[in-house]
């Protein structure tokens, strides 16, 4: 400003401090100098002074009906030059809109402190907070003793649990019930294909799902259910997950945050794979291919899957047990030869005796010298005797001997419930063919899975790996042990939260698309997080981990915002339609709810194609609540955004560098080739170097005799003596 009354060139004389708290007062200088302009200084030191200030008032930005949430309040208290740095008492108040939410005496140390009000969102919209800090003394400027924030609230969510075990969706359910979450409970294959079915959910959760158990098309609605209308996922693992549940290369792992290769490991141990196929009757058709021949077909696979030192046997039963190929190792080409002619020469009986077949296979696979030993049972009936006394004393023979069974289902006369029983005991994965040709898929599925070193079992404590609103309020140390995961590999624009002590993920997110999906590689409870369902925290960790997923009031097609400008605010919105095309000719009406809870209202204009906007003076400190309008061929929708106008910058709490300021200072100078003064008056100034005298101003005189003449004239005129 002073530059500008100088358009011919000049000498500004600069009486400052040195802190700057905005602008850029080197390159003005450099803009003085080029106009001609020199520039003195006289640099004042900074006042000593005590100082408390409420620097901020932080709360979660974007909330749901019912989440509780952390409400925390920063102080910052400078002490009087020669104080004995003891605490000052000071009251904190506390305000949701005009409604106080309490008050509380404090002690505030020297330096900066914070203190936690806790707080439950109950209406949707912008939720407006104000934090007052009252003290009897030691404090120089009001305007810094109040700070302001905003949230905006959502509306409760809608979830829908994709599970197989209804208990582990009860699970769940319940503990996000407690949370204020509702959610609907659905068996795989009941989710929709079509992603308009979806629209009344804000989320999805797949709990332990292999990806048999969904089709192509339901993999893709929810590919599209995240990628393009910014909704939420969370997959929870299991035996039946990612590499478990053969994700890779499926809809499902695009939308992960991580893939399915497991993390670089030493070479794994040599495994011993035990198939039994059922030969019975109903394995054959008169007619076209049937499971019998799908099965010896999935039998070559199986063997062509393992490496030349991995074991491999082919038990056959129908009532009785026969022994295809017994216990060896691949090995040679030779010897896989002979092993698939005797796969292909494999007869057909009658019957099916799965308690026999069990009895007979498992001991013989128990003695395997392996390091990995897993069995897999593929059958199309029911069997010809059904003790679960015995079937549970061979799954417990099976785990004590460190086999896992997995089981193939194949056609609707299957047992289905016991073979997903048995494959739960032995650990493994439960599977259901409807045609004989997915039997050599699943089989060979099965066979790639068993050979992956993806399963990690054992002790082990989560370690946080990076601060996340998902661990809000958690600290590392409280955070139940785990017993066991899935190991996968992040991706490259993926966060991992938690990691497992291998650094592998055990709980990751990221942004696809318009929405975020989170992949948790541990399971809800049993068998790998037993402890997490007593903690205490079970239930909100749960919440914060979907709430995290979930869209927000303020995504979606139309996106308001506020950016400052010189002088105020701008504000902007951003509109679209659903298939992409700007929103124009559009009515928008605002109604703003200032700090002093006074309400004002104004249009906003278009600006561009599908952009309209609105600068505002916002004179008053605090938080500000705006909703807008939007109408366009006849329908209104709403949109809600908060606004802090923060209080003027000189008045902030900062830490004051006088070294800086004088460098500050001596730079103004020097640019434009001023000097720097210890007074007013350059002859006084002896580090100026300048000796000059000053000239005499002849205006007051003037001013004096003019004044003097102006009465004798009037006196004169009036004859006044």
């Amino acid at each position: 400003m002073a530059r500008s009354l100088l358009p011919g060139g000049g000498r500004i004389l600069l009486i400052s401090d040195g802190l700057a708290t905005g602008g850029n007062a080197l390159l003005e200088a450099r803009r003085a100098a080029e106009a001609g302009i020199t520039i003195d200084v006289v640099a004042l030191a900074p006042a000593a002074r005590s100082e408390v200030a409420l620097t901020m008032l932080s709360v979660p930005p974007t909330l749901r009906v019912g989440e509780e949430f952390p409400i925390i309040l920063h102080t910052a208290y400078r002490s009087p030059p020669g104080g004995d740095g003891a605490a000052l008492r000071a009251q904190l108040s506390l305000w949701e809109g005009e409604r106080l939410l309490g008050e509380q005496l404090v002690e505030l140390p020297v330096g900066e402190e914070q203190f936690t009000f806790r707080h439950t969102a109950t209406t949707v919209g912008v939720m407006r907070f104000r934090a007052t800090l009252t003290t009897e003394g030691g404090d120089s400027f009001a305007a810094n003793n109040s700070a302001a924030a905003t949230a905006l609230v959502s509306p409760p969510p809608r979830l829908l649990l994709v599970a197989q075990r209804s208990e582990e969706a009860t699970l769940l359910a319940n503990a996000l019930e407690q949370q204020g979450m509702m959610s609907r409970r659905i068996a795989p294959a009941d989710l929709p294909v079509r992603l308009s079915e979806l629209t009344p959910f804000d989320g999805i959760v797949l709990i332990d799902l292999p990806a048999a158990a969904l089709s192509l098309d339901q993999m893709a609605t929810i590919r599209e259910f995240v990628r393009s209308d910014g909704r939420g996922l969370l997959v929870v693992g299991g035996r039946n997950a990612y590499s478990l549940g053969a994700y890779k290369d499926t809809p499902l792992e695009e939308v992960l945050p991580v893939t399915m290769e497991p993390p670089p490991r030493p070479q794994r141990g040599e495994i011993a794979m035990l198939l039994m196929i059922d030969r019975s009757a109903s394995m054959t058709a008169d007619m076209g291919v049937s499971k019998f021949d799908m099965a010896r077909e999935a039998a070559i696979l199986a063997t062509e899957s393992l490496q030349p030192e991995d074991r491999i046997a082919i038990l056959a039963f129908d009532t009785g047990t026969l022994w295809v190929v017994e216990f060896q190792q691949v090995g040679n080409p030779a010897n896989l030869a002979a092993m698939q002619q005797a796969i292909s020469s494999l007869p057909t009986g009658g019957g099916t005796d799965i308690e026999r077949v069990l009895a007979t296979g498992l001991p013989t696979l128990a003695r395997q010298t392996a390091d990995v030993r897993h069995a897999i049972l593929l059958t199309d009936g029911r069997s010809f005797t059904n003790n679960y006394f015995n079937y549970m004393s061979l799954m417990e023979f099976a785990r004590a001997n460190a086999i896992t069974l997995s089981t193939i289902a194949i056609g609707l006369d299957a047992d289905r419930l016991l073979l997903e029983q048995l494959a739960d005991w032995g650990g493994g994965r439960s599977y259901y063919a409807d045609r004989p040709v997915d039997i050599p898929r699943l089989t060979l599925m099965e066979s790639s899975i068993a050979r992956a070193d993806t399963l990690v079992e054992g002790a082990l404590e989560p370690r946080l790996n990076r601060a996340h609103p998902i661990m809000r309020d958690f600290a590392p140390a409280e955070l139940p042990p785990l017993s066991g995961y899935i190991a996968t590999t992040p991706r490259q624009t993926a966060e991992v939260v938690l990691r497992a002590p291998e650094n592998d993920p055990l709980l990751a997110v990221w942004q696809y698309g318009l929405g975020r999906s989170v992949a948790w590689t541990a399971t809800l409870g049993a068998p790998w997080a037993e402890a997490w369902t007593g903690w205490e925290g079970f239930a909100r960790f749960w919440a914060q981990v979907v709430r995290y997923t979930l869209p927000t009031a303020d995504s979606g097609p139309i996106q308001v915002g506020v950016a400052p400008i010189d002088g105020g605010v701008r504000l902007l919105v951003d509109a679209l339609q659903p298939g992409g095309s700007s929103l124009d000719l559009a009515t928008i009406n605002a109604q703003v709810t200032l700090p002093d809870g006074s309400e004002q209202e104004f249009a906003v204009g278009q600006r561009a194609p599908g952009r309209y906007s609105r600068d505002l003076s916002l004179t008053m400190p605090g938080a500000y609540a705006m909703t807008l309008t939007i109408v366009h061929d006849g329908e209104a929708q709403e949109r809600a955004i908060g606004y802090v106008q923060p209080i003027p910058a000189e008045y902030r709490m900062q830490e004051e560098d006088p070294l800086a300021a004088q460098e500050l200072l001596t730079a103004l100078a020097v640019t434009t080739g001023g000097s720097l003064r210890t007074t007013l008056l350059p002859d006084a100034d002896p580090t100026s170097g300048i000796q000059e005298e000053l000239p005499r101003p002849l205006w007051p005189w003037l001013l004096g005799t003019a004044l003097v003449l102006w009465v004798s004239e009037i006196a004169l005129r009036r004859r006044s003596w």
